[in-house]
């Protein structure tokens, strides 16, 4: 393993410099530092007064960084394992150790407003045994609040993460802001965990609703069941009495899968990372190489023309992906009716096929049960019969969206194709194919739902009914029964059908974003390659031909990495 992170540590060194100049030039440099210090960085993120801070310290069992009830934490905190202390790194590149002690000096709101002491970060080291084998937890500021700047600050760390922890609270679930961390960090890819703190605010009872609707959240979002720890993080500091997190804390479960992690994931997360960020540069380096030299080739006028001509084929396409998008809904409504269509015809004819068993049960039943026996009855005949179906339908209703979205995928990697097609075709040249995100599912949220809702004069009504004649009150209980039947096998019909629905409107939503961009990424590129190429028009002819003859060792190395991503996401 240590030679392949020296190999790609060399790689990236060698992009990073011969790229210079370019955007991919930097972040080729921060990824061969990360390799070459052995260092996996893991961003705690979140909304401000999430209780990162208290996490963090709760997680290494030292309370080290600074954590109070108003928004605290302005600069990145990197918790390090070394020799005990700190260093406080500048914005000029100077730096100065400081005591652990002093630390909230430099990274506060309070003590450094606004960061007036032009702080970059600050390093604080300790002998903590999760961090040894290279693991860095990074303390970010929270977003949202007051101090627009914590929310650039937080944002920066999280794009130049390995893996994150999404930090959430369970008394204010899940925010917009949040929902918006979770698509970046689905969209990189990176190892993450995601945390309900502060479960001790809430009873046993509220917090399994809120966990179901922040798992819910999650799932729209990543396409995809996670883990969700809720814990409280500040009764896991050392000292605090144990327990005191109440029902549902999950933070030494928390633990344990953070170490596992470290344990046997670890180096094959950071290799992975690090494959991945260096051929999605050297992909972006390699097409912006290509289309540069090809378009320093032409004259100014031909130069003009040919982008114009290129930006009038791209709006084709992307009009066309209008029409896609149309064609999308459509189809997906379709299968909504469908699956409303066939689920209600279920709820119609179930019923039929309990008759005889509520008959018996409203014949044998003792009378003081009765009514109870028969609810029984009822809820056990939705589950047992209605159970196999849903999944069914839901089975038949996944395969169906997954055959319209590789559809939709299709027809966007075909407008993908065209856009680079056309611009090979503007400037002569070859251009690799780019192949777009595979679809994505989407699990379903249904439950039962068995509620009762007896009039005020109940309690009368069932001691009136036992004035009634036995044989009476036993017809009277099974015609109640089967209309309750009816009714059950109707509304759960129609539950599922929203919870189907919904979740195909999410995965729509969500893909056409997606491949939305993944065009939008195509005619982007492009473009900026074209504009790179006319910044360099006015170069003198030795300077262009310099600049041609020092990009073609660049391209070979972009060429190199591009075709070793370990997703297969792009391919020549």
């Amino acid at each position: 393993m240590g030679s392949e992170f020296a190999t790609l540590e060399a790689q990236a060194r060698e992009l990073s410099v011969l790229a210079v100049g370019r955007p991919e030039s930097v972040d080729a440099e921060r990824l061969a530092d990360r390799l070459a210090q052995g260092r996996f960085v893991v961003s705690v993120v979140g909304e401000f007064k999430r209780g990162k801070s208290t996490l963090l310290n709760a997680l290494i069992g030292s309370e080290v960084l600074p954590a109070g009830v108003l928004p605290l934490t302005a600069v990145v905190t990197e918790l390090v394992y070394g020799e005990p202390g700190a260093v406080v790194e500048m914005l000029d590149g100077t730096r100065q150790p400081v005591e652990v002690g002093d630390v909230a000096d430099y990274v506060t709101e309070e003590r450094n407003p606004g960061n007036e002491r032009r702080v970059a970060r600050v390093e604080v080291r300790g002998r903590w045994p999760l961090l040894e084998p290279g693991l860095v937890l990074v303390d970010t500021p929270g977003v949202g609040s007051v101090h627009g700047h914590n929310t650039e600050v937080a944002r920066a760390a999280l794009a130049e993460a390995d893996g994150a922890v999404l930090v959430m609270a369970a008394d204010s679930p899940i925010s917009a802001e949040e929902r918006g961390m979770v698509r970046v960090l689905a969209a990189r890819g990176a190892p993450t965990f995601f945390v309900l703190n502060k479960a001790d605010r809430l009873t046993a009872g509220e917090l399994d609703q809120v966990c179901r609707f922040v798992g819910e959240v999650l799932c729209d979002e990543l396409g995809r069941k996670v883990d969700l720890y809720a814990l409280s993080a500040r009764a896991a500091l050392p000292g605090r009495p144990s327990g005191e997190a109440g029902e549902g804390g999950e933070f030494d479960a928390f633990v344990s899968e953070l170490q596992r992690f470290v344990a046997d994931d670890l180096v094959t997360a950071r290799i992975a990372t690090a494959r991945r960020e260096l051929a999605r540069l050297g992909g972006a380096v390699r097409d912006g190489v290509i289309i540069e030299c090809a378009a320093l080739d032409l004259e100014a006028a031909e130069l003009i023309r040919q982008v114009q001509r290129f930006r009038g084929d791209a709006g084709r396409q992307r009009q066309g992906l209008e029409d896609d998008r149309a064609l999308l809904v459509r189809d997906v409504d379709a299968l909504a009716v469908e699956t409303g269509r066939r689920l209600a015809a279920f709820a119609a004819s179930a019923p039929a096929e309990h008759d005889a068993r509520l008959a018996a049960t409203a014949a044998t039943a003792p009378r003081a049960t009765l009514v109870d026996d028969l609810r029984a009855e009822v809820e056990t005949a939705v589950r047992g019969s209605f159970e196999p179906f849903r999944d069914a339908e839901a089975e038949r209703t996944q395969q169906s969206w997954e055959a319209i979205a590789t559809q939709f995928r299709s027809r966007v990697q075909a407008r993908v194709d065209a856009v680079r097609q056309a611009a090979a075709e503007v400037f002569a040249i070859p251009l690799p194919q780019s192949v777009v995100p595979a679809v994505s599912g989407e699990r379903e949220r249904f439950s039962y739902l068995f509620v009762h809702v007896g009039s005020v004069n109940e309690g009368f009504d069932r001691m009136a009914a036992r004035l009634v004649p036995d044989r009476l009150a036993r017809r009277r209980a099974l015609a109640r029964a089967r209309r309750d039947l009816a009714g059950e096998f109707d509304k759960h019909a129609g539950r599922a059908h929203w919870d189907l629905t919904q979740r195909l409107d999410a995965v729509r939503r969500r893909l056409e974003a997606a491949m939305s961009d993944e065009l939008d990424r195509a005619v982007e590129a492009i473009l900026a390659a074209t504009a790179k190429a006319e910044q360099l028009r006015d170069a003198t002819d030795h300077e262009r031909t310099e600049h041609a003859a020092g990009t073609q060792r660049l391209l070979g190395v972009a060429t190199a990495l591009a075709n070793d991503d370990p997703d297969d996401l792009r391919r020549p």
